[in-house]
């Protein structure tokens, strides 16, 4: 931990609130971004055809993975933006450098999300769950709806344990970004304004 964040788990999660409470928030709005549009297209395919099919529509998978391109660029800028915010402080001696700052950030804003993800693993390998693994399981889908086509999928092969997979491009878009931030590296996308308003004062 960095020297102004000693005290455990509870100080990490105080010290670092705002960057935490944005990966939070980006993660619920990109879930009901991403359950709206992939839905509205499903059925908007579906009169357009005239039948229903088995599988999900093209169209729905394009917006799915645009969805998800948008969830992890908005999770990237958050991520570079706070390793761009502690390099300032690192550089003047506040703060020492923590290159899994990211990951662990990720982590607690995603606790609950990783909490239903293992269930739904766990109870996928237990002989007389089916109830609670197919409840849970539907909790994990709207959970993580910006992934929802490949979700679907997963469930259509009836093997929701892969449903653990959708933490990985998440986490390492976190570690990375954080960590390219700190570096000094530049941002991939237009810099945010209030990184350009730091860098100008």
């Amino acid at each position: 931990m960095d020297e102004n964040e000693k005290g455990g788990l509870g100080a990490f999660f105080k010290t670092n609130m705002d960057g935490i409470s944005k990966l939070f928030i980006y993660h619920i709005a990109m879930c009901i971004f991403g359950l709206v549009v992939s839905i509205a297209l499903e059925m908007l395919t579906t009169q357009i055809r005239g039948e229903d099919s088995e599988w999900l529509s093209v169209a729905t998978w394009i917006g799915g993975v645009c969805g998800m391109l948008i969830y992890l660029g908005l999770l990237y800028v958050c991520m570079w933006e706070k390793g761009a915010s502690d390099k300032i402080k690192i550089d003047g001696g506040r703060q020492k450098k923590n290159i899994a700052k990211g990951i662990l950030m990720w982590l607690i804003a995603n606790s609950i999300n990783i909490f239903i993800l293992l269930n739904i693993a766990v109870l996928s390998f237990i002989p007389g769950a089916e109830n609670t693994h197919g409840l849970i399981s539907i909790a994990g889908l709207y959970y993580n709806a910006m992934y929802y086509p490949f979700l679907w999928l997963f469930s259509k092969i009836e093997i929701t344990s892969l449903y653990l997979v959708t933490l990985i491009p998440g986490a390492l878009v976190a570690f990375l970004s954080y960590l390219s931030g700190v570096k000094g590296q530049k941002c991939i996308f237009p810099e945010p304004k209030g990184e350009r308003n730091r860098r100008i004062r």
